[in-house]
């Protein structure tokens, strides 16, 4: 009997070799751990990994664009007249809520992303126009002029205001991402 495959490629999940990555960015740290030490910890060949993940930042950076979509998606569904406030905090809280099966890679991914700065870099183009889109929504919704200073400046700050529950929820173990952003989105009030 023959050891090779069945001509029948192997299933590999995308989710399980990032979430397999993380772990091992957040243990050692991320300049420490190599695509091959990657590929060997979840058990695939470093071309595979190569053809899910062109670069060691992608298995960061890999779930951010499904937040800023959610995110979006809930800004766009807010109704008109309601205060830019109430509507951010809402989206905010509808975008953190990840599903519980990757509650852990998000909980990695924060982790990972605070322990090493240069990681923004990457990071950056993955949510271009979310900014814009934050800025849009608050004028839009508070009377004002997306070119203006205001608009910008209060996105800003609920933006900074979700970032930092999201880092501390990482970091604390506690609880839910939705409640702590929530929580802090609170504290603007």
């Amino acid at each position: 009997m023959s050891d090779r495959p069945t001509g029948r490629p192997r299933t590999i999940d995308p989710d399980a070799v990032s979430l397999v990555a993380l772990r091992l960015f957040d243990d050692r740290g991320y300049d420490a751990v190599s695509m091959d030490d990657v590929a060997a910890a979840a058990g695939v060949s470093r071309r595979s990994l190569f053809r899910l993940f062109p670069t060691k930042g992608a298995l960061v950076w890999g779930g951010l664009e499904e937040f800023a979509a959610r995110l979006r998606a809930a800004l766009d569904a807010r109704p008109a007249g309601e205060p830019s406030a109430d509507g951010l905090r809402a989206a905010y809280r509808a975008a953190a809520t990840f599903p519980d099966g990757v509650v852990e890679t998000t909980r990695h991914r924060l982790r990972v992303i605070r322990a090493d700065p240069a990681l923004d870099r990457e990071g950056t183009p993955r949510i271009a126009g979310l900014e814009d889109h934050l800025t849009r929504f608050v004028a839009a919704h508070d009377g004002g002029d997306p070119a203006d200073l205001g608009p910008a400046v209060r996105a800003a700050a609920w933006s900074g205001a979700a970032i930092a529950a999201l880092t501390w929820w990482a970091s604390s173990d506690e609880g839910r991402p939705e409640d702590a952003v929530d929580r802090a989105l609170r504290e603007l009030r």
